[in-house]
């Protein structure tokens, strides 16, 4: 009876977990994954920064994968990258050689199509980091999307020696307003930020608020994931962080 009671916990947690809608790094192939923030772009002090990715098909089959860019405006592109079976392709400017783009970022999702049977058997592995000269910043993949819940990005920093930019990409079809509230490490409010998103748009603001070890709270309308970035103003070395998700 004991067993039979503790199972029926275990699945009504595991259900109730299965419903919520979580923006998670991927740490396993699967056939639906997003990137948050691709560039190809320059930046303050006239860096360049760009998008690597390498993609990479483990499986014994061929198939093609469809690359969808969202712009800031929401305009989706769509492209097709063909895999062979045990194939890997990389692009050390991905933007510029697969949708021709410079001079923008955006979010990119990627999608295999369902095999024999209606199976999710095309899966496929991304590595993907932002490069500025010798320095790079590892970019989180996301097989899950993002809530309208408010989420988290802690360890940001803005002063003479640091500056923070932080973004978002609008995976609701709606226009979405996402407030981000700047906070200092001892939770006094530092200032505000703010994102007006277009259906499916994408968009990064710098933060303005002096702040040392500080945190935003990302509070959106809709659904999104977001995240900040603390770039060193010396040589322009970056950390992202992805924001995180709580639901009281």
């Amino acid at each position: 009876m004991k067993k039979l009671t503790v199972l029926a916990m275990l699945l009504v947690a595991a259900s109730a977990f299965a419903g919520e809608r979580r923006p998670v790094a991927l740490d396993f192939a699967s056939d639906s994954q997003t990137v948050p923030v691709v560039a190809n772009v320059t930046g303050v002090g006239g860096a360049a920064f760009i998008s690597y990715l390498a993609i990479f098909n483990p499986t014994p089959s061929a198939y093609a994968v469809t690359a969808s860019y969202y712009d800031a405006t929401g305009t989706k592109r769509d492209a097709q990258i063909n895999l062979a079976a045990g194939e890997l392709k990389t692009f050390t400017n991905f933007l510029d050689a697969v949708f021709h783009v410079t001079g923008a970022g955006g979010a990119v999702t990627f999608t295999a199509p369902e095999s024999a049977g209606g199976q999710h058997n095309n899966r496929f592995i991304i590595n993907t980091e932002v490069r500025s000269g010798r320095y790079s910043t590892q970019i989180p993949v996301l097989e899950f999307a993002g809530s309208n819940t408010q989420s988290f990005a802690p360890g940001i920093s803005v002063d003479a020696n640091w500056r923070t930019n932080i973004g978002c990409f609008n995976q609701s079809a709606l226009p979405n307003r996402i407030r981000a509230n700047i906070f200092s490490s001892s939770g006094q409010a530092a200032g505000v930020s703010e994102l007006n998103l277009p259906a499916n748009g994408w968009g990064q603001t710098s933060v303005n608020a002096v702040v040392s070890n500080g945190y935003v709270q990302f509070v959106p309308a809709e659904d999104a994931v977001c995240y900040a970035v603390v770039v060193d103003n010396a040589t322009n070395d970056g950390r992202l962080i992805s924001s995180v998700e709580y639901r009281p």
